[in-house]
């Protein structure tokens, strides 16, 4: 069979469908048009010999063909065509996004059903895969809350910051700061969650009621990755205005904007607001515009997740040094908390 040139050999390497083909080519390469041994060949490109010989004889006998064959592995037999199971797949989009293919024996029935006949579980696990389809937990949401509320907050954010903004005082020449504030409660009961173990082995975990609760205030700049936190006994409008008084002392060189949720202290008539500090009021049932929950995520899922704790003194301990933990890392905190309707500058 005739040979190809150098030429097509490289183009033939560099246009190769797969890695297995393509080292094909390359020992064709180091064999014929820069002939070495069979052992160097094998060492340099990492392969054995025995491939070495037995590429070489097979492009000696057939050519390129030797090469091009499909090869052993790959997807031979199949019911249904990359394209209809694509098309089946866009037919349960919709009771995906809601959150309804909670198993995978409803997309097993969808596949039956197309089919007219009975298919093993793994047929559907490879079709979902292929797909690049997972199994997610689903985002809470409150029943209340209003997307289109929510979007139109983050369209109109830059403008409400600015009309903000224009209340201060005209001497007032202080850079402008968006801040956004949170309050969690955390308890001597923490949460249960999913964690690695070795096969046949399920986890025990000790689990109690205690209602014994500490707030954290928490307000953040994502802009410069910085934060300011209290750690106080309860959440109420005395609480706020201690907090808002120690975020206005550690922010004195700025004018802050400062976005928080529709929580009663924060709207109450005897709240106290500093006279750098403007509040931003979010959507209400709106977590998902808050930076601050995500701080309270991370904390959550790391130090008090699987955990009691035999006193309110410990939950206070280690809520303290998560939160200094958090200050101590501004590229950390920045990238959990700068949302992208917060990204304006003035």
């Amino acid at each position: 069979m005739p040979h190809l040139s150098k030429s097509e050999i490289e183009e033939k390497i560099r246009t190769a469908s797969n890695f297995r083909r393509q080292q094909k080519w390359r020992i064709v390469y180091n064999a014929l048009v820069d002939p070495r041994t069979a052992a160097k060949i094998a060492k340099h490109l990492g392969t054995t010999v025995r491939m070495v010989h037995r590429v070489v004889s097979e492009y000696n006998r057939h050519g390129a063909a030797a090469i091009e064959t499909p090869g052993s592995g790959g997807r031979r037999r199949s019911y249904l065509s990359f394209e209809e199971e694509q098309a089946l797949l866009e037919q349960l989009t919709p009771a995906a996004q809601a959150g309804k293919l909670t198993t995978r024996i409803k997309v097993k029935q969808a596949v039956e059903g197309k089919l007219g006949h009975n298919v093993h579980k793994s047929m559907v696990y490879r079709l979902l895969q292929r797909h690049k389809w997972g199994k997610r937990k689903p985002r809470p949401k409150h029943p209340s809350s209003e997307l289109d509320e929510q979007e139109s907050f983050k369209a109109t954010f830059e403008e409400q910051v600015r009309r903000l903004v224009e209340q201060r005082e005209p001497e007032d020449n202080r850079r402008v700061l968006v801040m956004a504030s949170d309050e969690g409660r955390f308890g001597r009961t923490g949460e249960l969650s999913s964690c690695w173990c070795p096969p046949g082995f399920r986890p025990t975990i000790a689990r109690q009621q205690v209602r014994q609760y500490v707030y954290a205030f928490v307000a953040v700049a994502p802009s410069l990755g910085m934060m300011s936190s209290l750690v106080l006994p309860y959440a109420n409008t005395k609480m706020m205005n201690l907090f808002l008084q120690q975020v206005s002392l550690e922010f004195k060189d700025y004018f802050i904007v400062l976005q928080l949720d529709r929580a009663s202290w924060h709207r109450a008539k005897q709240l106290q607001v500093p006279q750098n500090i403007r509040l931003l009021p979010q959507p209400p049932y709106s977590p998902e515009v808050m930076p601050v929950e995500h701080i309270w995520d991370d904390i959550r899922e790391k130090p008090f997740d699987n955990r009691i704790f035999k006193s309110l003194d410990l939950v206070e301990d280690t809520l303290c040094d998560a939160l200094k933990e958090l200050i101590n890392e501004p590229e950390r905190l920045q990238s959990m908390t700068f949302f992208p309707h917060m990204r304006i500058t003035f």
